[in-house]
This record gives C-alpha cells, sequence and structure tokens, in this order.
C-alpha cells in the first residue's frame, strides 16, 4: 500500500504510507485542491468533479507518476495536489511540442518558496524522458553554489539505476549534452556554465555543434526570476536554437511590476502553467507567515518640520505670517501631506509623500545607524532566543551600499565586540573605480576578524574570490555541513550577517528568523528578501519571519502591502500576522475552548487531564496555539507583569498548569522536536515560573504555612489564606504527585503531621508518595508470595525503557506457585504464565499509585 486516503462524509484527507505506525504525522497528511488551490472536501467531487483523482485510471497514476521515494529522507513522499497539477502542465506541453519549429517558451510555473519546486521539478523531468518527449532534461540553477546542493537533492529522488549528473564546467557539460548514453540525460547546471558554453561556441566544430543544439532539449530553470532575463539567458537561447525553457519563480515579473524596457516572465519562458502563491503557501503550513515592525530612526514631526521649512522657502516657524502662501506650504507639510508618496494607478506620482524629500545621503549618517544598532541589540535576547527551548536563531541585516554596510561592521565591532557579526558583499575589485583601495581593506579587516572569531584562515592569495569565505558564512549560518551540529554553540554560531544584495534571493535556513532592513525595497525584490526568514521551523521557536524596517518605514509600508498583494494574487488573509491586541484576543478564545473541555469532566483548577480522548486531542490542538501565539504576543511587547496583562482572562500560574498537563498528554508516536539547549531569558514566555520556579513559589507558601510560631489568631487567617494559595495552584504540579500534595496539606490542617522546621513541601510529598507504593507493593508481594524488596527494585527503576525482564523473571522465582495456582484455579505452568502478565500489567501501569492515599497516613502511622 503506496497512498491512503481518508474519508467521512466532511472531509477527505490522503497521505503516502510512512513505513511504520510510528512514522505518521500529520504534517503530512494533505487535502486535495483544484487548480485554483481551493480545498475539496467533498468526496464525489474527488471522485467525478473536474480533477476526478480516486476514479480510475488516475488514482493509479497519482501512485504510478506521482510518488517519490526519497533516499536521503528514507521516506515515500507523494506530491500535493498543487505539484501534480504543475508536473501535469509541464509533461503535456513537452508533450505537444513540434521540434524543429523552434517554439521555445514552454511556460512557467509560479511556486512560492517551501511549495516543494526540487521534488516538482525532477518529477516533470522524469517523466518527460519516460514518455519519450524529448531527449535530454537539464535543469538549471542561477547559482554555482546551488549546482552540487541541487544535484544531491535530485539524486535522492532518482530511482536504482537512474541519476542526475553534475557538470564540473562547461566543456564538461557540453560532453554530456553531446553524449547519447542513458545516465547523461538528466542534467545539472549553473546559468553561468550554460553562458560559457556559448561563449566557447566559436571553438566548437560547427557540425558537432549544429547536432548538440538541435537535439530535442528540455530546460527546466530554477528561480526564473529578473537574474535570468539578461543577455546570459539570450544567448543560451540563441545557442540551443531548438530546446524548449520552463521556469520556476516564486516572485514572477508580471504587467504590474515591469520595469521600463523589461520583459515579463512570460514573455520570457510562456505563459503560466500553474499557481501555488505565498498566501497558500503560508496557510498551507509550508512557510510562516511575516511580522513587520516599522521603527523609524527619524521622528515624524521632526522630519515634517524640516521639510516643512524648507519648501516655506524659511529658517524658522517663527518667520510664518498667517496668510501668505509660505504659511500655507508649512501647514500642509506639517498636517496634511503623506508620509509616503501616493501613486496614481498608471504609477506616475499623485502626492509626493515626506519621505520621498530625504534621499539615501540623508540616511547615510552615524546618528542613524548608531540608533539602528542600539535598537538591534536592545531587543536581540528576546527575538534571538525567545522560544521555549532556547534555540539560538540568527539575523540578517540589508544595507544600501557596501561603504555603509562596513560602516554597520564597524560599529558592531564598537558597541557589541562579543557577538559574532560579520559582513558579506562582492569581493570583485573594479580597478577603475574610486575607494578600490577602501573596500580591499574593508574585506581584509571583515574576514580577518572572521578568522579570529572562528579559527578559519581565508585571505585573497588562497581564496581569490572568497568564495570559500561566502561557502563557509553560507553552511554556518543554515547549519549545514560541516557546521549541522553546532546547535547553540556560541563559538561557533553567527549572530548577524550585514549584506547589500547578497543572500537576499535563493539562501535558506530555517535558523534565520530576523530581517533587520536598513534600505528601500519594492515588489519582487522585497518579497524575495523577507522570504530569507519565513523558513517553517518549531512553531513554538519561530512563529514567523520577523522583518524589522528603519528606513522610510511609511513607504516601505506601503511598499510592502503592494508586493504582497501582487504576489498573493490580492488574497493577503493570514499572510501578515497579527496585532498584538488581535493574540492577545485569540488567547482568551483558546482559554475559554480550553476551559470548557475541563469542565465538562468537572476538573477543578485543571488539576487532571480530561478522560476522554476527543477531549485531549482537542486540549492538545488548542494548547499547542495557545503556546506559539503567546510566544508571538512576547515578540510583540507582552510581559506578564506589563500593561497588557490585564487583557488575558488568565494569569501566568494558569498558564504553567495548563503546560504541565500538555506534557501529560498520551505520546501521539510521533516524532517531536527535540528540546535544545539554550538561555532562559527573564523576557521568556517560561521564565518567570519554569518547573523550578514552580516548585520553588510553592515552597514559599509551605513555609509561611509550616512557621512553628504561628499562634495569633491574624497569623492562623493567614495561614488559612496561604493554604487556600497552594491549594489553587497544585495544579502545577504532575497530576501523579497531586494527590500526595493534598494530604499532606490536609495533615499539616487535621494535626495528624507537625511540619519540621526547614523541611521542603517537595520532600514530604516524595515520602507519602514513597510510603503509599511501599504498602501497595507489599500487598501486592503478599497476595503472590514473591519477595517484596525485589518488587519494590524493579518496580521503581522502570522507566521510559521499559521492564527489565532479567530482573522480573528473579522477581517471579521467588512466587508461591501454589498459591498462584488456588488464586487463577490453573495449572503450574499456566501459573506462572498468568503471574508474568500479571506483574508486568502492575509495574508497567505503574498501579501502586492508584490507591487511596489515605492508605499513606494510615502506613506511616503503621510504621
Amino acid at each position: 500500500m503506496q497512498v491512503f486516503w481518508a474519508i467521512s462524509p466532511e472531509d477527505a484527507l490522503y497521505f503516502a504510507n510512512p513505513g511504520s505506525h510510528d512514522r505518521f504525522h500529520p504534517a503530512f497528511f494533505f487535502h486535495w485542491g483544484d487548480r485554483d488551490n481551493h480545498i475539496i472536501r467533498d468526496w464525489r467531487e474527488l471522485i467525478a468533479g473536474p480533477s476526478h483523482i480516486l476514479s480510475v485510471p488516475e488514482a493509479h497514476k497519482l501512485i504510478g507518476y506521482y510518488t517519490i521515494a526519497d533516499r536521503n529522507a528514507d521516506v515515500l513522499k507523494v506530491c500535493r495536489s498543487y505539484q501534480y497539477t504543475a508536473i501535469n502542465a509541464i509533461v503535456r506541453r513537452a508533450g505537444k511540442q513540434r521540434w524543429g519549429e523552434h517554439q521555445q517558451r514552454g511556460g512557467f510555473i509560479w511556486c512560492t518558496t517551501g511549495g516543494g519546486k526540487t521534488m516538482t521539478s525532477f518529477k516533470a523531468g522524469q517523466l518527460i524522458l519516460d514518455m519519450g518527449f524529448a531527449d535530454k532534461v537539464v535543469f538549471v540553477v542561477d547559482r554555482r553554489a546551488l549546482d552540487e546542493q541541487s544535484t544531491r537533492e535530485y539524486n535522492s529522488f532518482a530511482r536504482d539505476g537512474e541519476s542526475v549528473c553534475s557538470t564540473t564546467s562547461s566543456v564538461n557539460l557540453f560532453n554530456k549534452l553531446k553524449s547519447r548514453k542513458a545516465d547523461d540525460a538528466m542534467i545539472m547546471t549553473s546559468i553561468q556554465k550554460l553562458a560559457n558554453v556559448n561563449e566557447e561556441a566559436s571553438h566548437i566544430d560547427a557540425a558537432t555543434l549544429a547536432e548538440v543544439a538541435g537535439r530535442r532539449i528540455c530546460f527546466i530553470v530554477d528561480e526564473a526570476h529578473r537574474s535570468q532575463f539578461g543577455k546570459m539567458h539570450r544567448h543560451v537561447k540563441d545557442t540551443f536554437y531548438n530546446a524548449l525553457f520552463f521556469g520556476f519563480t516564486g516572485t514572477p515579473i508580471l504587467a504590474k511590476n515591469m520595469k521600463d524596457s523589461e520583459e515579463t516572465t512570460e514573455s520570457i519562458f510562456g505563459p503560466c502553467l500553474a499557481v501555488y502563491s505565498l498566501a497558500t503557501g503560508i496557510r498551507d503550513g509550508n512557510v510562516l507567515g511575516f511580522w513587520p515592525e516599522y521603527d523609524p530612526t527619524f521622528a515624524e514631526q521632526d522630519m515634517r518640520r524640516v521639510i516643512a521649512l524648507r519648501e516655506a522657502k524659511i529658517s524658522d516657524a517663527s518667520e510664518l505670517k498667517p496668510g501668505t502662501k509660505s504659511f500655507a506650504a508649512y501647514q500642509y507639510y506639517m498636517t496634511k501631506a503623506p508620509m509616503a508618496t501616493v501613486y496614481k494607478p498608471d504609477g506616475s506620482i499623485e502626492t509626493k509623500g515626506i519621505e520621498d524629500f530625504f534621499s539615501s545621503a540623508d540616511y547615510d549618517s552615524d546618528a542613524h545607524r548608531r540608533a539602528v544598532v542600539r535598537h538591534i541589540l536592545d531587543n536581540r535576547l528576546m527575538v534571538a532566543f525567545g522560544g521555549e527551548h532556547g534555540t539560538r536563531f540568527h539575523g540578517m541585516l540589508a544595507t544600501s551600499s557596501i561603504p555603509e554596510a562596513y560602516a554597520y561592521w564597524q560599529l558592531f565591532q564598537e558597541m557589541a565586540p562579543g557577538l559574532h557579526v560579520t559582513a558579506l558583499f562582492d569581493p570583485n575589485i573594479d580597478q577603475n573605480t574610486a575607494g578600490v583601495i577602501d573596500k580591499e581593506e574593508w574585506l581584509i579587516a571583515i574576514i580577518g576578524r572572521y578568522n579570529e572569531q572562528f579559527d578559519t584562515q581565508f585571505n585573497r592569495r588562497t581564496d581569490p574570490h572568497y568564495e570559500r569565505f561566502k561557502s563557509d558564512l553560507t553552511a554556518r549560518l543554515a547549519h549545514k555541513k560541516p557546521y549541522q551540529h553546532i546547535a547553540n554553540d556560541a563559538a561557533k554560531c553567527l549572530d548577524l550577517v550585514i549584506v547589500v544584495d547578497q543572500l537576499l534571493t535563493g539562501f535558506d535556513s530555517v535558523y534565520l528568523n530576523v530581517l533587520y532592513m536598513d534600505k528601500v525595497m519594492e515588489s519582487d525584490a522585497l518579497i524575495q528578501a523577507i522570504s530569507r526568514t519565513n523558513r517553517i521551523y518549531d512553531n513554538a521557536e519561530k512563529p514567523w519571519g520577523m522583518v524589522k524596517f528603519y528606513r522610510k518605514t511609511h513607504s516601505m509600508r506601503r511598499n510592502l502591502q503592494d508586493a504582497l498583494e501582487l504576489y498573493c494574487e490580492g488574497d493577503t488573509a493570514g499572510v501578515m500576522e497579527q496585532e498584538l491586541m488581535a493574540n492577545l484576543h485569540l488567547l482568551n478564545a483558546l482559554y475559554e475552548n480550553i476551559a470548557a473541555l475541563f469542565e465538562h469532566e468537572g476538573i477543578e483548577r485543571f488539576c487532571r487531564l480530561p478522560k476522554d480522548s476527543a477531549a485531549q486531542q482537542k486540549f492538545r490542538k488548542d494548547f499547542t496555539k495557545m503556546r506559539s501565539t503567546l510566544r508571538a504576543a512576547f515578540l510583540q511587547g507582552f510581559q506578564w507583569s506589563g500593561a497588557y496583562a490585564g487583557s488575558l482572562v488568565f494569569d501566568e500560574m494558569t498558564y504553567h498548569i495548563l503546560r504541565e498537563r500538555f506534557r501529560e498528554l498520551p505520546s501521539t508516536g510521533t516524532h517531536s522536536q527535540t528540546p535544545r539547549a539554550g538561555y532562559q531569558l527573564e523576557t521568556n514566555l517560561t521564565s518567570v515560573l519554569g518547573e523550578q520556579i514552580d516548585s520553588d513559589y510553592l515552597e514559599s507558601r509551605f513555609k509561611i504555612l509550616t512557621i512553628s510560631d504561628i499562634e495569633a489568631r491574624d497569623q492562623e487567617a493567614n495561614k488559612a489564606a496561604v493554604m487556600k494559595d497552594i491549594e489553587a495552584n497544585l495544579g502545577i504540579l504532575p497530576a501523579r504527585l497531586q494527590p500526595y500534595a493534598r494530604q499532606v496539606l490536609d495533615d499539616i490542617q487535621s494535626g495528624t503531621l507537625c511540619a519540621e522546621p526547614g523541611k521542603r513541601f517537595r520532600t514530604y510529598i516524595t515520602e507519602y508518595r514513597e510510603h503509599a507504593i511501599s504498602h501497595a507493593v507489599h500487598e501486592e508481594a503478599a497476595k503472590y508470595g514473591i519477595d517484596e524488596a525485589k518488587l519494590l527494585d524493579v518496580y521503581r527503576t522502570t522507566g521510559t525503557q521499559g521492564i527489565n525482564q532479567i530482573a522480573l523473571k528473579e522477581v517471579e522465582n521467588t512466587a508461591d506457585i501454589t498459591k498462584i495456582m488456588q488464586i487463577y484455579g490453573c495449572s503450574r505452568f499456566a501459573a506462572k504464565s498468568k503471574l508474568h502478565a500479571a506483574l508486568t500489567n502492575y509495574i508497567s501501569a505503574q498501579r501502586a499509585e492508584a490507591v487511596d492515599v489515605q492508605n499513606t497516613k494510615n502506613n506511616k502511622t503503621d510504621n
């Protein structure tokens, strides 16, 4: 069985066979969508509707054509519906190609980052070859650095005996294009190597070149955005005049955002064959949404005043005279002029905004940069370490120029020398430009500091273009080989990378969670840049990708909104995260849902889990959402003791009690995120009352309850209040310990227990529990006539690894078999089997703690 469908009257899900029951994961249970990515929940439409994926032969094709065995992940993968649509469209178009007519435009796939472009393009290429629609399929990436990485990813999808061959040079590429070997049918290369083939065409035998150029070759181009629109791409098309080109891009150039004398993606590659937009990717959980924050370094009124004085042609407001043009101009720019320029539908300016009176030079100042650096440093700990597990995340600062990037790097060395901050920009030295000496000196300083911090040895002599330096930096930032295990190791991690243009497209790292923007961007370039932050990680650690704007913030708000509307096809719901108050309202709604689940079973103060499995699953879902939403609220400035705390209908203690119940939920059988070592910060949502602090709180109240000199009535009243407070918060303890805690309090209140000064509450709880277990094990041992000490030892040492069967066998050997035969009325052989089953159940289910805690007091008294 390769693909499962789970269907009810209300819904339908499908998933690939994971291989074993413990690898089922809801993240890989998919809905089927139509061509417009609208979810189809009605099973009848899945059989007889336009997609009819459950009809024959479409269901057979889904298994035969649209599944992949991923070797690297050791798992079977099935295509999502949008991948199915894209693959089908590419293969159909290749099948219709009239080779020899030189129709090079095959079409493009609009697929957002995280949409599985690698798997989609590979499967499309594989099927094109399987069906004989082309002689070669060439996968093209836009950077040499991606060549090797992409080859590994494609080969992880290949069948036995099948491979995607990499290319080491343009000559090697040409030889593989010329080859008729089956092993050379699928090729991975870069646009640079393809362009070099074109440049070397004059040195290739004309007949050989014509033979290769005339072959049926499908080029599938990744990242087919503006970088593919230049002379390089045109020259490749001129050389391979008979080829068919397909493109993949998450940010196509459309008529709405094309620049002067620029072509659209459609004019380069052909019509759009399938769409999987950013908005759909976010709602499907393939990528995160965004949290934009606007932090101007110049006050709005100060900016208005500067422009108002200039436009009014005065040096001070005291020179103004009512009724004059100067006064009207001043008043307009101070009160009415928009901060961001307003444009007409045709792109021309309708009203110039205040911010556009300021040039880049106005922001190229030490004061502005210091304000940005101070803001980054003041908020860094919460941004970098704010999750429940304290995972260390990294940031990127985008600047407007190389001199500004270096100036920022210098400031970080001055203001935060202990941080690992580096910079990456074009290392090529143009000998005809001014400042060439400065740039070379900057590179030497930046890379020298990198070498000092990470014990590396990069330099211009051994690494002329600093390609090895860039490779090391990006691997470190992405936690990839050889840094895949650095986790939170401060000595090996980068904290911040300063860039100008590099890494703002194509670079992926789940550990990058914030982009600081001190430059103006728009349209596809802006979407590409902010998308560096939205790779999926544990949602409790990284609920969204953060973007912080410092320059022309009103203009950037407009640019971001326009870009999102364009690349989400006008549907931006859920793309940008909610404001703080909206998140607080959501937290209240989630809490009320959870409270209703517990109240339905009459559970007070959330002291235990509901017994109903459906209620437990609902609690799991709601609390998971509560946890990630609370993390988001903290990133937006919420604090338990802050101004917004009163907006919540629950307090911090209640949250931690709910978290304890969440920890007690039975395992789902899926692989969870491994908690990572890291810092626990005072602003962290888990910090004020972590597990140890929870215990400390109860201990502090217990000391008040048990001090030996309580005699006066006012103190007794205080004692009663403290008793009530402790009882109300016992839910913060694991459910198995709460009965013992209550018994301790009852015994103190009744006078049965006289607490010893300095003795901890947790010590009493442990003693009561141990007495309860010992008493229960004593009765169980007497029941079967077995050695009590040995049974107690096995019981206590049994943990997550299961029962020690050798030790259990020794316990069973001490049993009174005659007594067991009488209990069960069975033969001697059967008695041994029944004893084994009974003891296994008793120990694994921890039956000794399922007794009335009152036995603890009786047992203690007896002793």
